[in-house]
């Protein structure tokens, strides 16, 4: 009898096999992405990534796959290059460079961070519809007041992000919004399952469930920015753009070193970005309105993962990255200073900003030094500046170090030094540093009083900090309108 029911079931099954792939038609998209080759080939794309493109073929595992249609797309892998190895090292770059003058600075005691780190990225072109794109932004669209407005641990910004679903968060069981989440679920889910799982799960095996997913906004008048950071408590993360690069916005998400070139990776409606908690980016909204659709996964099924236990290996073996990224989830303060300790004095200049705050702050019970934290601060900032003027390309971020200078200068009373620091923070676009500066001018500490500047300085500092929006506010209502007032 057995054999008999194995006889019948083996054609049948083999049957509705081919049946059910005649009824999923394939979702090839592999004529999109066009914009993100461009990016890749471009002669000016940033000597830190490495790419290359891919095809792809996505399907829903088990036997309800079937009912769904595989994907077929392109994908570009990109990777961040954290060190220069010798061999790449011209003569010239035996020296650093200032940013403000582009001299010659002593090397002294820095030394070329030993790591061999290389952060993988992912981005498939159309992953998600322009019709699913489109329909989660209108439901959104419709309710602006929903979306919460939380300080973001990041940069300390308003989040301006609806919660999907979460292991953590209450809000994502908020009675008051639940039928537009599951309206959300409805468009969210079959994407999830069908796309973006295969995906993760195919290239990497050791993650588990989303827990945690969430859309963010940035609009005018409101978050234009999200300050450079790691995804610490993610394993794997996923950024689905809702808008064009181009068309509804521009500047958005980047790659980044950290202490050298940016590089924005022009995402159109649909386009996914995959990566693990390595990879430092950010986003900065020059023009237009974003929306994009993230979600973490862990490591886990049950949204129990220990991340302290990430990179552990490679922190072992002494690369500076992964000694940096520990400290970042380290279970105690000591060790979070013993491993950010030694990935600074590794050369790293990331981890010797970290320290130097570590220092000031008198992290793990340590007495605050704020002299050793300036010495590091601007070991950092050399750092940082390697390469600053061999291209106009470059897009330098190293103006945080500056600002932590001018801050110090700030606390020995050397105002005119610390308004110095804090205009070449600003100049290289640290927001932090731009909102001293307009503050500098606004009262005329460390040298001429100017208020037209230092409203200019808080408009471009709104894009990064609330004060500087406060302050720009105040600078609109206390100086501009008693002038039209008097001309009317």
């Amino acid at each position: 009898m057995p054999r008999l029911l194995s006889t019948h079931l083996l054609p049948l099954a083999a049957g509705l096999a081919l049946l059910l792939e005649g009824c999923a038609p394939e979702l090839d998209v592999r004529a999109r992405g066009q914009g993100l080759s461009r990016w890749r080939t471009a002669p000016h794309l940033p000597s830190f990534l490495d790419t290359h493109e891919e095809e792809l073929r996505l399907q829903q595992g088990g036997w309800w796959g079937w009912l769904a249609p595989p994907w077929l797309g392109r994908c570009v892998v990109g990777y961040v290059k954290w060190h220069l190895a010798p061999s790449e090292q011209p003569q010239e770059r035996n020296t650093l460079f200032s940013h403000k003058f582009c001299k010659p600075a002593a090397l002294g005691s820095f030394h070329w961070p030993q790591a061999a780190w290389r952060a993988k990225f992912n981005v498939l072109a159309s992953l998600v519809t322009e019709e699913e794109a489109v329909a989660m932004k209108r439901l959104l669209e419709d309710a602006p007041d929903d979306f919460d407005e939380d300080i973001d641990g990041v940069d300390k910004m308003i989040t301006y992000e609806f919660i999907i679903s979460s292991a953590g968060a209450q809000k994502a069981h908020d009675p008051v919004r639940s039928a537009r989440r599951a309206q959300l679920r409805r468009i969210t889910e079959p994407i999830l399952r069908e796309r973006i799982q295969p995906f993760v799960w195919a290239r990497y095996p050791k993650a588990g469930a989303v827990c945690h997913s969430m859309i963010r906004r940035y609009l005018e008048r409101e978050r234009r920015t999200h300050d450079t950071h790691w995804d610490i408590p993610s394993y794997v993360s996923v950024v689905v753009s809702l808008d064009s690069s181009g068309q509804d916005f521009e500047g958005g998400f980047f790659v980044t070193t950290g202490n050298g070139e940016k590089s924005f990776i022009p995402l159109q409606r649909g386009d996914t970005v995959v990566h693990q908690s390595d990879l430092l980016h950010g986003v900065h909204v020059r023009h237009g309105e974003r929306w994009s659709w993230a979600m973490w996964f862990q490591d886990s099924w049950d949204c129990s993962s220990r991340a302290e236990s990430w990179w552990q290996q490679e922190a072992e073996a002494r690369d500076p990255v992964a000694q940096t990224l520990r400290a970042m989830r380290a279970a105690t303060q000591q060790e979070s200073y013993s491993w950010l300790q030694e990935a600074a004095q590794a050369g790293f200049p990331r981890a010797q900003l970290y320290f130097g705050k570590a220092l000031e702050d008198g992290l793990a019970h340590h007495a605050p030094d704020p002299p050793a934290a300036a010495a590091w601060f601007e070991r950092s900032r050399l750092g940082g500046e390697i390469d600053a003027c061999a291209s106009a390309e470059i897009v330098v971020e190293a103006g945080l170090e500056g600002y932590f200078l001018g801050l110090w200068e700030q606390k020995r009373k050397n105002l005119t030094g610390a308004r110095q620091l804090f205009e070449e923070g600003a100049r290289f676009g640290e927001g932090k540093a731009m909102t001293e500066l307009g503050v500098a001018y606004r009262d005329g500490w460390g040298g001429a009083k100017d208020l037209d500047l230092a409203t200019q300085w808080f408009e471009r500092a709104a894009d990064f900090t609330v004060e500087a929006m406060h302050q720009s506010y105040l600078m609109y209502s206390q100086v501009r309108w008693p002038h039209l007032e008097r001309a009317s």
